[in-house]
């Protein structure tokens, strides 16, 4: 199954199923989640409500973050959330990276246009932070023009086929902290900005303790390992998509450090002696690209 196609769930109705489970600590069967979550009305919606669950079952059963007892019906989760408390937001979102990015779901990325298990996802995801954060928000119109200009690998195929899957990748791709919605939204809900500043915050206070200093080029490295649709990661080279390197940043990446570094809880530093430096493309110096040779994880402002 595809997940961004009207088959499959958008995240919000799984968080829905996530946190009843998470809340309730035990196996929920079926039938009672479903009751719960969709109960019987006598508004005209009732039978898209129930589908909209039945979707969220299925594509959380086909990510494995859920099990679906066959003897009793029971729904348990499993995997990347079977800790999950069903309160924290960012914490779903990083289960749903961890399955959409698993590598059994991701074979032969580049050498077809299949689009079953998370393949039309990350193509879209790949191609998508190859743009600038700094540009117009992207809509479907703007994205075709774009995805001409910045094709996948011919036997990929497109990263989007059409209009009703960029709806449905806009709410994966919000949901999983690698792009954002404009301040004035507009447009449905259909317009998104590279911005993946949400996931590498994640993963970088994941990685590091607060006021660990990390190498910048070591650093990046590892957050592509965790998001490999970001520019010069595994799935994006996979794809033939533009490879800044290992030690250029790219666009979306560098607007999120930057993010970082202003928002406080990351600092980025030089050492003018260091032997291997970062360049970051910052907006306030665009004729030539910033260096960082350190990254120090600072405590979270927000917390």
């Amino acid at each position: 199954m595809a997940l961004i196609n009207v088959d499959a769930s958008r995240p919000d109705p799984m968080w829905a199923v996530v946190r009843l489970l998470a809340h309730s600590k035990k196996p929920v069967p079926l039938n009672g989640a479903r009751a719960l979550l969709s109960p019987p009305t006598l508004a005209s919606g009732d039978k898209d409500a129930s589908e909209m669950f039945n979707k969220a079952v299925k594509t959380l059963r086909e990510l494995g973050l859920l099990h679906v007892a066959e003897s009793t019906g029971e729904l348990t989760l499993m995997g990347p959330a079977e800790h999950l408390d069903g309160q924290d937001w960012g914490a779903f979102a990083a289960a749903l990276r961890s399955a959409v990015f698993a590598p059994q779901r991701n074979s032969g990325l580049g050498d077809n246009e299949e689009q079953r298990e998370s393949r039309d996802l990350t193509r879209a995801l790949a191609w998508f932070l190859t743009l600038d954060p700094m540009g117009p928000a992207v809509d479907w119109d703007q994205a075709q023009d774009l995805m001409k200009e910045t094709p996948l690998r011919p036997e990929a195929g497109p990263a989007v086929v059409n209009a009703e899957r960029w709806r449905q990748f806009c709410d994966w791709a919000h949901a999983l902290g690698l792009a954002a919605r404009p301040l004035l939204a507009g447009g449905g809900g259909s317009r998104l900005i590279p911005d993946c500043t949400t996931a590498v915050r994640y993963v970088m206070q994941y990685l590091w303790e607060p006021g660990r200093q990390v190498n910048a080029v070591t650093a990046v490295r590892s957050v592509r390992e965790h998001l490999p649709v970001l520019s010069s990661g595994q799935y994006s080279l996979a794809l033939h998509l533009p490879n800044p390197g290992d030690r250029v940043a790219g666009p979306a990446l560098s607007f999120a450090l930057l993010r970082g570094n202003d928002e406080g809880w990351m600092r980025l530093e030089l050492d003018s002696d260091a032997a291997m430096v970062l360049q970051v493309s910052d907006p306030e110096q665009p004729s030539s690209p910033r260096y960082v040779s350190d990254i120090t994880i600072q405590e979270d402002p927000s917390a």
